[in-house]
């Protein structure tokens, strides 16, 4: 399993990231949500998301 500092990427790079993964035939979900407390639901959500693709994408709000 990766860290999670190597699954953060900035908004500037995803874009060529999502086209090599979509040069490859894979298949992106997006999630969107806010996950501060993380919760059985959140888990729930993010699992079931994550089955409907082979990789997934995940946008946290910023804190205001």
């Amino acid at each position: 399993m990766r860290l999670a500092e190597s699954k953060i990427v900035a908004r500037e790079s995803l874009r060529g990231k999502l086209a090599e993964h979509k040069k490859q035939g894979q298949r992106l979900v997006f999630a969107n949500g806010c996950f501060d407390t993380l919760h059985v639901g959140h888990v729930r959500y993010l699992e079931g998301a994550r089955r409907e693709g082979d990789m997934e994408s995940l946008r946290q709000p910023r804190s205001r």
